[in-house]
């Protein structure tokens, strides 16, 4: 019976990527925590970095952000961070923009909001392969300084997808 309970230990953490995001050069990595039985903490960070050309004129962009949800697991035959789940998060960002021209414009983003998803663990024993996808709604409030003065205050809704490794 002792030793029953040292071999049923569940996966306590899980390291993600956006396997979307990378495909467009933005590394978008995680690390969810599960605290409880039916809850998990998770946080985020991103980077982008990209060179677009217009003409004679290359713009050297970068961005870099970071994340924190907490996430209510409710299946009721499984445990955190197994199962269907609902999550609060905030999320801000900044970035920054560069002509060789000279031109620069740096903007800024706060967003807050709920997603709902499902995160299947793949694998026996006390590691496994994971997938989560969620949906949801976000209110972004973002600001550029700069060349523009353009802001932007409105409800996005929200589409995620996760592949990583839980231990």
């Amino acid at each position: 019976m002792i030793f029953a309970g040292f071999t049923a230990n569940a996966q306590k953490n899980v390291i993600k990527a956006n396997p979307i995001g990378l495909a467009f050069g933005t590394a978008d990595f995680s690390y969810e925590r599960v605290v409880s039985d039916k809850g998990a903490f998770e946080i985020g960070l991103s980077y982008a970095s990209a060179d677009v050309t217009s003409g004679n004129e290359v713009i050297e962009t970068s961005a870099i952000g970071g994340e924190a949800k907490y996430k209510f697991y409710f299946s009721s035959d499984k445990m955190a961070p197994k199962g269907w789940y609902a999550a609060p998060f905030a999320s801000y960002s900044t970035a920054s923009a560069e002509s060789n021209s000279g031109e620069d414009v740096g903007f800024s983003a706060f967003s807050g909001g709920a997603v709902a998803g499902y995160q299947w663990i793949f694998g026996g024993g006390d590691s496994g392969f994971a997938l989560d996808l969620n949906f949801g709604a976000q209110y972004v409030s973002a600001s550029a300084t700069g060349g523009t003065t353009v802001s932007i205050d409105g409800f996005l809704p929200r589409l995620g997808v996760s592949l990583g490794y839980a231990w």
